[in-house]
C-alpha cells in the first residue's frame, strides 16, 4: 500500500504521523498487547513527563481509536 492509501486509512494526518512516521524525539502511539488486551499507547520520549497513557480516542481529532491493529498494520 502507498503512503497515500496509508494515509486515508487513518482518521488524521497526526494519528498517521504518530503511528508510522515518528522520529525518536517525537510522540509514537502504538499498538500493543497489554495483559491479555489490544490497546493503544503514547509513547512519548524519556525527557518529557506524561508518557504511557492508554488511549480510545485520536489525541488530534477525538475520533475513537479501532479496536484491532487494521489501520496500524498500514
Amino acid at each position: 500500500m502507498n503512503r497515500l492509501e496509508r494515509i486515508k486509512s487513518y482518521c488524521c494526518i497526526g494519528l498517521f504521523s504518530s503511528v508510522e512516521e515518528a522520529g525518536e524525539e517525537d510522540i509514537h502511539i502504538k499498538f500493543t498487547n497489554l495483559r491479555g488486551e489490544s490497546v493503544w499507547f503514547v509513547e512519548i520520549p524519556a525527557k518529557v513527563v506524561g508518557g504511557g497513557n492508554i488511549i480510545s480516542n485520536c489525541p488530534w481529532c477525538g475520533e475513537s481509536l479501532p479496536k484491532n491493529t487494521k489501520v496500524a498494520a498500514g
